[in-house]
Parts: C-alpha cells; sequence; structure tokens
C-alpha cells in the first residue's frame, strides 16, 4: 500500500490548488521508471472576509458543502495530461504550465 503525498498546495488564479503525488511503498524497494500518479484538487477560494481575517490573510480554500460542491478532481491518465484536463477546467496555460512544474521528477 502506499499514501497520497501534498507536494503542493497554494492559490493559483483565485482558486485554491492541491496536487498530491502518490507514494507506494514498492517504489521504495525497487526502481519504478514510471511517472508519478497524481491528482489535483481545484476548489473556490472562501471570499468572506471574516474567513480570510482568521486565517492570517491567507487565502484558503472555502469549507462547508459549498466548497464540495464545487471542486474538481483530476486524477489524468498520465502526468502529461494534465496540462491539457487544467486548461479544460478553466486555467490559462501559464497557470497550468506552473502547476505541472510543482509535479517532482
Amino acid at each position: 500500500m502506499g499514501e497520497w503525498k501534498t507536494v503542493y498546495e497554494d492559490e493559483v488564479e483565485e482558486r485554491w490548488v492541491t496536487l498530491k503525488v502518490y507514494e507506494s511503498k514498492d517504489d521504495e524497494e525497487e526502481e519504478v521508471d514510471d511517472a508519478p500518479v497524481v491528482r489535483v484538487t481545484v476548489a473556490p477560494i472562501a471570499d468572506e472576509a471574516g474567513e480570510a481575517e482568521q486565517a492570517g490573510n491567507r487565502p484558503e480554500p472555502a469549507a462547508g458543502r459549498d466548497a464540495d460542491d464545487n471542486s474538481i478532481t483530476l486524477d489524468p491518465d498520465a502526468v502529461e495530461d494534465l496540462e491539457e484536463e487544467l486548461i479544460e477546467v478553466g486555467f490559462s496555460p501559464e497557470a497550468a504550465t506552473w502547476i505541472v512544474s510543482k509535479v517532482p521528477g
């Protein structure tokens, strides 16, 4: 078994982006030439003034049922497909390239 490890989490184009890479226990025991398995979750930023102040003026993902309704999870078959999927959900090509650059090589 393995686990999802968060490798990037921040605001990109007014949306909260969490990039995770799956780390398998098998990867530690043998060399694997395959590209990493990635998952990206995109959620709206909490825009209520009170929430931003409580978070120390750092944007945070919206909480509660509304965030669950509006969040998008991308599980591309290959890292090479991630950039295209990010553009499809509304990111600019520059932002999509930036997010993909955070995937460890």
